[in-house]
């Protein structure tokens, strides 16, 4: 399994003073640059100087998001962290804060710094300061002490503050290196901050480097300035009747879970239910005895009660050959399509030309031709790739109007080769790949010229949980651990399960603490669906508990990571089976609810043409199930473990 070459610890900030519109004089204005500013119109000389928007993705972004990353965590952080100070990021800036760029070029294409030097002027400012656009700082060393007193100070006591801007007059008084920290700073920064393990402990700071805030009263004369970092008051607003009234942020709650809107919705928000959806691709048990790849055409309930759950299950294969229907039961037989790494392909032509995809391949003259190579098997890998970087929403629930297009709000949406629902957990491709987002909302942004659509993004909205874990030393009385209504059943059942080993095993409980509310998240950093451990990776967690590795590892592929395109948001497809194009028959449809197919209905339970089977023939070239299901010893999950089902 893949993973990214560079792993950040996130860092979410919940509290923000932070406008993009202010008050002057009774009159709204930007608070950034102005329109003028923001023309990049050169003057009548040739000369620019204008200002941009920094997008996220930006290098200059995420270098200011990186340094200011790693001060907060060597300032509050814990003494095991501090080899984690570069690879710290702050997740965004706090609310109504943004980025821009003063771009200043000369005539003729010359252009020159305020240093007089070959590039050009490139300054970085963040605006947002509620006090408008003239107040912005100029470096993340110098918004450092604002955002630290952001986090860490609930009162919203601006004089608490050293920044700059909000203490133009503050002398930085140099701490000692030895002296030591107050105990209880930790107790009030997990509402505002966090890393991937919530920190209890304060770490070595050099305090020559980035000036910490000055703890003073909040009204009278400042006290004398100690060499403490700021001990918070309680949380009541200050007013400030000659600048407004600033309230302070409120504390993070978690948004209600939505309500299911079908019967298929119902039965995928429950647990140890059916781990394949209807419209997936997924690994299943061939009745040849091989695993292949298939589209889950219809799922339903035996009758009698003989089993949990059966699939139809239609295999992937190239234009004009359709491989029948094959009824599978659910279980250890079907698994989802990120489970494993994906194999060569058997041409060696294939293989030779990584770049070929499903519709540029020659499927009649591979299937027809003398080479040794299955066409189907490659075909059905090809053909999984390319539904990889395909995304469809469904089940539209409203439309707003917006500035040039539209806002359309789904239900569900199919990303990659997964099926995802409102009210559920993803994975998050940041950070080091443990923590989940419940969605809230799935928002798709069309833009439209007339009546045709010229582009669309897909945004998420919700609640950011991060595995966490809290001390057990007396099994007999564990502690209470925090209530947890708001996190999906799936989620929380399958924490029940992990604490009935952790607690006698490892002495400690594991909860979902909640640490980003409301947060949007771009489709791109979605890895894909969360899987429940105790139901998929239950060999895989007593080994890491036996370890001492804390039991939640990140055991399965990221939706790209078959194709190397994983920052990519994928192609829209208007309907899930345009998605497969001649890799299924064009008359298969797509069946919701549990009711079990009629006789006439039934797919077939035998293999027609292409056997998979282990060591089995077809025509003239061998091929065993080796060579298929190369997924090398990271990747591989140990199909039949009884330790696993």
């Amino acid at each position: 399994m893949s993973q990214p070459l560079t792993l950040f610890w996130p860092i979410f900030p919940q509290r923000s003073d932070g406008r993009t519109v202010v008050n002057n004089k009774g009159t709204p204005v930007r608070n950034g640059p102005t329109e003028a500013q923001l023309d990049r119109t050169p003057n009548e000389q040739g000369q620019s100087d204008y200002y941009r928007l920094i997008d996220k993705d930006d290098a200059k972004h995420v270098d200011w998001r990186k340094k200011l990353g790693g001060m907060l965590l060597r300032e509050i952080g814990r003494k095991e962290d501090e080899d984690k100070w570069q690879q710290c990021i702050l997740w965004d800036f706090p609310e109504g804060y943004r980025l821009y760029e003063h771009i200043k070029s000369k005539t003729n294409g010359e252009s020159k710094n305020h240093s007089g030097g070959g590039h050009d002027r490139q300054d970085a400012y963040l605006y947002g300061y509620p006090k408008g656009p003239r107040k912005r700082f100029r470096s993340p060393v110098e918004f450092f002490p604002h955002l630290l007193w952001l986090l860490t100070d609930e009162s919203s006591d601006y004089s608490n503050c050293t920044c700059r801007i909000c203490s133009p007059n503050q002398v930085e008084v140099e701490k000692p290196a030895q002296a030591a920290r107050p105990a209880d700073i930790m107790s009030n920064a997990p509402s505002a901050m966090r890393t991937m393990s919530a920190p209890n402990g304060p770490v070595p700071v050099n305090r020559n480097t980035v000036p910490i805030p000055i703890r003073r009263s909040s009204v009278g004369t400042p006290s004398t300035p100690t060499a403490q970092s700021p001990v918070t008051k309680p949380a009541t607003p200050t007013i400030q009747h000659n600048a407004g009234l600033i309230k302070a942020p409120p504390r993070l709650e978690p948004t209600p879970l939505p309500q299911p809107h079908s019967v298929d919705q119902q039965v995928d928000s429950q647990y140890n239910k059916f781990v394949a959806r209807p419209g997936e691709v997924v690994w299943f048990r061939r009745s040849g005895g091989a695993f292949g790849l298939g589209l889950i055409a219809r799922r339903w309930t035996s009758a009698n009660g003989t089993h949990n759950g059966m699939y139809s299950v239609q295999p992937l294969s190239y234009p004009g050959h359709a491989p029948p229907q094959e009824v599978v039961e659910a279980g250890a037989d079907v698994k989802p399509w990120l489970a494993w790494s994906v194999p060569s392909c058997t041409f060696e032509y294939l293989r030779n030309n990584p770049t070929i995809s499903y519709h540029q391949a020659n499927w009649k003259a591979l299937a027809s031709g003398p080479w040794e190579g299955h066409p189907e098997v490659d075909a059905s890998i090809l053909a999984a790739k390319a539904i990889d970087m395909t995304y469809t929403p469904f089940e539209r629930l409203k439309m707003i109007p917006n500035n040039g297009g539209e806002e359309r709000h789904w239900n569900g949406i199919y990303y990659g080769a997964e099926k995802v629902w409102r009210g559920e957990p993803v994975r998050l491709r940041l950070g080091l790949g443990s923590d989940v987002l419940v969605i809230s909302e799935i928002i798709q942004k069309v833009s439209t010229v007339g009546t045709n659509q010229v582009n669309s993004k897909v945004e998420l909205r919700g609640d950011v949980y991060s595995y966490a874990t809290v001390p057990a030393p007396n099994p007999k009385s564990p502690p209470a651990l925090p209530p947890n209504n708001h996190v999906p059943l799936r989620m929380r059942e399958d924490m029940n399960w992990r604490n009935q080993t952790l607690l006698p095993s490892a002495s400690e409980l594991c909860y979902w603490k909640l640490i980003s509310a409301n947060q949007r998240v771009a489709l791109e950093d979605v890895k894909g669906r969360w899987y429940e451990i105790s139901v998929l990776f239950q060999q895989f967690f007593f080994d890491s508990v036996q370890k001492k590795e804390g039991g939640n590892g990140s055991w399965m592929n990221a939706r790209g990571d078959a194709t190397g395109q994983s920052k990519e948001p994928g192609t829209l497809r208007a309907d899930r089976l345009e998605a497969f194009g001649g890799a299924i028959p064009g008359q298969l449809r797509l069946v919701d609810g549990l009711d079990p197919p009629g006789d006439h209905e039934k797919p077939a339970t035998a293999m027609q043409g292409i056997e998979l089977g282990m060591g089995a023939a077809t025509g003239e070239n061998n091929f065993a199930i080796d060579d298929f299901m190369n997924f090398g010893e990271d990747t591989t999950m140990p199909f039949g473990d009884s330790n696993i089902y």
